[in-house]
């Protein structure tokens, strides 16, 4: 599918987008990502050049890798500890501090409603962000862990207090196993069968509802299986609300979205086209700590433009 189509079909407008339909959507929504780097160029206003440069950009993205295919030597897990252990070390006022984070996670998260997977794909991206400032490696992509091929928190987790990615908290050790049902293949081919985007990726609640309102439709397929029980395995910090203090949640979160990739992007599914879903959230910061203003329509377009995947095996080849 050419990137038009895929834009098209993100944005919910059923067919593929149109270079007005860019550039009617850079107006409106493109100059609150300049800070966003990869896709911080107003379309409307581009030369040539600076549309091959865009290109170039896009086409060279930080690329999201498994973390079980990484040693533990590679430059991604080294960037990774070092962005953990500066976060712990800063002071309690900067929000970019480790609880700190986790605390946006506590007081804003939504759960339960359609809010769900746009929200959380922008707490990662900041995340990514902070990761990239404080590591000192522009080119970080924060990896993903893929449950359905790998049934154990990856080692990268394990070890001791003076791991920074090391929890103490986690109910689970290095052998134990997720249940194979909710992670086999056939279960994540069936949860991205679902066409629907309410029943793949939880229900629908109105705009002017808090964005932590549960939806009468509950819960979708993905948040309430796989997502879910990742959590109840671990326990401990991820547990709970508070479950980023625990550094396995970004790549646990990472496979969610990767996932929520596959089936709108990879499978030509659309995302609600509802007015509804786009939610404005003030809560998150930037890479320097100041606090960032963005929609959640905005998030659609960060795995075209700003990351990429590598190619992860979800459902059945």
């Amino acid at each position: 599918m050419d990137l038009l189509a895929r834009v098209g079909n993100a944005v919910g407008l059923g067919r593929a987008a149109t270079f007005d339909d860019i550039i009617g959507f850079s107006r409106r929504d493109f100059l609150k990502l300049t800070a966003l780097g990869a896709v911080g160029l107003a379309l409307a206003s581009c030369t040539e050049q600076q549309l091959k440069d865009f290109e170039e950009r896009v086409k060279n993205r930080p690329v999201r890798r498994d973390i079980n295919t990484l040693t533990d030597s590679d430059p991604v897990l080294v960037s990774f500890r070092k962005a953990v252990a500066a976060m712990k070390a800063l002071p309690a006022g900067d929000k970019r501090n480790w609880t700190a984070q986790a605390e946006i996670h506590n007081s804003f998260c939504p759960h339960g409603n359609w809010l769900f997977l746009p929200w959380h794909r922008a707490y990662l991206w900041y995340f990514e962000e902070i990761c990239r400032e404080l590591s000192g490696d522009n080119g970080f992509a924060l990896p993903y862990w893929n449950w359905q091929k790998d049934n154990k928190v990856p080692a990268a987790f394990w070890g001791d207090a003076s791991n920074p990615l090391f929890n103490g908290t986690r109910q689970v050790g290095p052998t134990s196993t997720l249940t194979p049902g909710y992670f086999s293949p056939a279960n994540i081919e069936a949860i991205l069968d679902e066409t629907n985007f309410e029943l793949f990726a939880s229900g629908s609640i109105l705009a002017s509802q808090g964005q932590r309102t549960s939806s009468p439709g509950g819960q979708g397929q993905l948040e309430s299986g796989p997502h879910n029980h990742v959590h109840t395995f671990i326990l401990g910090d991820m547990g709970g609300y508070h479950s980023p203090l625990d550094p396995v949640f970004w790549t646990h979160h990472n496979m969610i979205d990767a996932i929520w990739v596959e089936w709108n992007v990879k499978r030509n599914n659309p995302n609600t086209n509802s007015g509804e879903w786009n939610r404005t959230f003030t809560e998150f910061c930037d890479r320097t700590g100041a606090a960032i203003t963005i929609q959640s329509v905005i998030t659609i377009l960060f795995p075209l433009f700003s990351y990429r995947f590598d190619d992860p095996v979800l459902g059945v080849p």
